[in-house]
């Protein structure tokens, strides 16, 4: 089997969509001997900021001297950004070697009624990588909620993080922000340690605490309150931290306080002998590169890629828009999902923009471009919408001058798209 092939036999899963539950990715983990059993683990799960924030972490460990597997999703550009082993993707060699591996026993599984999903196998992918290459601990990202997440097979982690908690994903976690923050913590290990972000929802934060100390677990909250703030640009956050000076290279308020999660993660880890000085968390952060998180991937004109698709990841993008290009010509690329509150986003972005090509996303829970475009319309926006995202692209940088931004937004699928049209 060949990459190309291993590649096509994981998207061929696909088709089972996302369906929460733990005896599927049981079966497939025990037909290896139970791989996830023998690795240490940063596990991390919450709303917004997991993707940030498992980097921060990663890269400070890796910066430290560690080995240091990293599972995350989505990917943006190239699959394989899923598994990394310290910043370095996957080699398709090695994946393809292990999907081979793995094909058989999902078959053997399916022929029982249990088919692993397409996360599900990724995962146990990731473990196995991990494993063979002698990781010495991995930073797992939850796929979706966290009780029943595949990725909590594991039986116990060095440290779990929770990071912020907003609505996202009801149709499976519920309808109140407390069920949802109840499924992210579905991760707590019995006498663990658990860090905190700070929610901006106090009710939240207490209800997270709480649920710590149900599965006696010590609770650290996020070390935000010994970060001071010295300057703030488009391209990231100037702070001092312990004494030091660290520019984080991300755009956005909120990732000062994923920063500030991250820290309080890897001083919890201190504690337990792992060996990271503060100039291995200034190496760390310095190394940070983040897709589709406000980047910037065109200088001229200008274009910014974010790929937020819920109302706490579309606030921050709005923030960074009035922020920092109240005076320029903002020309948006947007998409979303259907089950995505694009009502919410749609009216956030409107009164920004002098003009708005809504685009349909190669995703089949993609909203209609003609739908969103009706949507940003009720909030007097100009909108066109233009079907085909690259078509859709090249009127927008057509558009463009030299007093113009262009903004591709509202999901990872299109930020995706519109990043491989580049490359």
């Amino acid at each position: 089997m060949n990459y190309n092939e291993a590649l096509s036999f994981i998207h061929s899963r696909m088709k089972f969509g996302s369906r929460p539950g733990m005896e599927r990715i049981c079966a497939l983990c025990e037909a290896f001997d139970n791989p996830q059993d023998k690795l240490k683990y940063v596990h991390v799960a919450g709303t917004n900021g997991k993707g940030s924030t498992c980097t921060m972490i990663a890269e400070m460990l890796k910066a430290a001297g560690y080995k240091v597997g990293l599972f995350t999703s989505p990917f943006v550009v190239d699959f394989r950004e899923r598994i990394q082993i310290n910043s370095e993707m996957i080699p398709k060699e090695d994946f393809a070697k292990i999907v081979e591996k793995v094909v058989p026993v999902v078959e053997e599984l399916k022929s029982k009624s249990i088919e692993p999903t397409e996360f599900e196998i990724i995962t146990a992918v990731a473990f196995l990588y991990f494993l063979q290459e002698n990781c010495d601990i991995v930073v797992l990202e939850v796929g979706l909620g966290g009780t029943l997440d595949s990725t909590n097979i594991i039986k116990k982690s060095e440290v779990s993080v929770i990071t912020s908690i907003s609505m996202d994903h009801t149709d499976i976690l519920g309808d109140t922000i407390l069920d949802i923050a109840a499924h992210k913590c579905g991760i707590f290990k019995s006498g663990g340690h658990v860090v905190g972000y700070p929610q901006p929802d106090f009710a939240v934060e207490r209800f997270v605490k709480e649920k710590a100390k149900e599965a006696g677990c010590d609770y650290t909250h996020s070390d935000l309150g010994r970060i001071r703030l010295v300057h703030e640009e488009f391209d990231g956050s100037t702070i001092i931290y312990a004494g030091c000076t660290f520019k984080i290279p991300l755009s956005g308020k909120h990732q000062i306080y994923n920063f500030s999660t991250a820290i309080s993660a890897i001083n919890v880890l201190k504690g337990k002998g792992w060996n990271v000085s503060v100039k291995n968390m200034l190496d760390g952060v310095a190394a940070l590169k983040m897709p589709a998180r406000v980047e910037t991937v065109s200088t001229d004109p200008l274009v910014i890629v974010d790929g937020g698709h819920n109302a706490e990841g579309f606030d921050a993008l709005c923030y960074t828009l009035e922020k920092y290009f109240k005076d320029k010509k903002i020309i948006a690329v947007f998409g979303m999902m259907k089950d995505k509150d694009y009502a919410y986003c749609a009216k956030k972005l409107a009164p920004l923009c002098e003009k708005i090509y809504t685009t349909t996303v190669s995703n089949p829970r993609s909203l209609t471009a003609k739908e969103l475009a009706e949507e940003l319309k009720k909030h007097g926006a100009k909108a066109k919408p233009v079907d085909d995202c690259g078509k859709a692209y090249k009127k927008a940088l057509k558009k463009a001058d030299k007093d113009s931004v262009v903004v591709v937004c509202g999901s990872l699928y299109l930020a995706s798209d519109i990043k491989n049209l580049q490359n």
